[in-house]
């Protein structure tokens, strides 16, 4: 089960009107407090893993999570401000009219 936590437009979605070109935090329940980020136009990730293991307590990951969320919100704000790249399929169709 994935949960995004937070959605940054990037410049080419902003450009196009594209609101599913984005960058997302994504908290991987199953892996107890890993939070992906993942650009919806050029497919660049990035993992924050805090220190923690997988046995830790639902109290223990919230709070691994609420460590980690900070410098992952700046890592995809900063990706996400200059990335304009535009998937396949995006940049085939052209300039929505």
């Amino acid at each position: 089960m994935q949960i995004i936590l937070a959605r940054y437009l990037t410049v080419a979605g902003s450009g196009i009107s594209d609101a599913e070109l984005t960058v997302d935090i994504i908290d991987e329940v199953r892996t107890r407090g890993r939070l992906s980020l993942i650009c919806r136009g050029c497919t660049w990730t990035e993992s924050h893993r805090p220190d923690g293991y997988t046995d830790d307590t639902d109290e223990q990951t919230a709070q691994h999570i609420a460590e980690t969320l900070p410098a992952a919100r700046k890592r995809a704000q900063s990706h996400a401000e200059v990335c304009r790249a535009l998937p396949l399929s995006a940049a085939q169709e052209g300039p929505q009219k």
